[in-house]
């Protein structure tokens, strides 16, 4: 990175050309809203001129793999930053629905069609994120339990799942819960993988998201209720919350996959595994 100092008559455009950056890595690294208005000896961080690869299209072929990049978003995002993250996006995580014991889908208080609509502008699939949050907001594994062993509820959740989608536009599902009991484990497991059944019968695909451990006797609520194994079987993907062992504010850990645990047997299973680093939403 360096700094490059505005001149009279620069512009965002005509410094692009000078330095050989990108406009875009201007804009989006300096934080500068439209119409992009500079001031004489304002400073400016610039990408290196030889590692400018901001952009989808300058990136190399012989250089890169392929990759699915997702990321979750709420409702109150601002268009400017959803508009300046699509370009990097594989799948756009629309966070979040909730649902009652009777299996009533509840969706975001606010209004979530304009991330859907821009999401397709940019060939980017719109996901459905399901979430048991209770009344204070927080994960509830009283309604998880409710739903994953009450067959009517859940077929009732699942037919207002197909229903939304088809209605809203969504192209897939990822299913968001945690702190399951243990003994919901394997109904948790029978749920998701009805769930893909619906699904999959309308072209889309279901994830679910898990938390990293490193062994498979990891104790705690984030990973007694989840067989990592079976898991990985009943969904098309999953997906690693790795920003579990780090926040924003905090250090982000290295990821070990082990042999010995059913993370391993999760990517055994399923070659498809994304991990997802802090801070993990927009």
């Amino acid at each position: 990175m360096r700094i490059y100092i505005v001149r009279p008559g620069d512009t965002v455009d005509a410094i692009a050309i000078s330095q050989s950056v990108s406009a875009q890595s201007i804009i989006y690294d300096n934080q500068l809203s439209y119409p992009f208005p500079l001031v004489v000896g304002q400073a400016l961080l610039l990408e290196d001129a030889s590692s400018d690869l901001n952009t989808p299209e300058q990136i190399s072929s012989e250089n890169a793999y392929s990759a699915y990049v997702g990321g979750y978003a709420y409702p109150f995002i601002s268009h400017w930053v959803l508009e300046q993250t699509l370009p990097y996006l594989s799948d756009l995580f629309i966070f979040s629905y909730g649902f009652t014991p009777e299996g009533q889908l509840v969706p975001p208080l606010l209004d979530d069609t304009f991330m859907i609509t821009m999401a397709k502008s940019f060939d980017v699939s719109p996901i459905l994120t399901l979430t048991p949050f209770g009344p204070t907001g927080q994960f509830s594994n009283y309604l998880i339990s409710q739903v994953v062993n009450n067959e009517t509820a859940k077929q009732t959740l699942i037919e207002n799942l197909v229903s939304q989608i088809q209605n809203q536009g969504f192209e897939g599902v990822d299913i968001d819960f945690e702190y399951i009991l243990p003994e919901d484990k394997l109904p948790f497991v029978n749920f998701v993988r009805d769930i893909r059944t619906a699904i999959n019968a309308l072209g889309y695909p279901v994830s679910v998201a898990l938390a990293p451990k490193i062994s498979d006797s990891q104790i705690g609520l984030l990973y007694e209720g989840k067989d990592y194994g079976l898991l990985g079987e009943a969904a098309d993907y999953v997906l690693l919350m790795t920003y579990e062992w780090g926040y924003t504010y905090f250090h982000i850990c290295d990821i070990y996959l082990h042999h010995d645990s059913n993370v391993w047997a999760v990517i055994s299973y399923r070659n498809t595994v994304m991990l997802q680093t802090s801070p993990g939403y927009f």
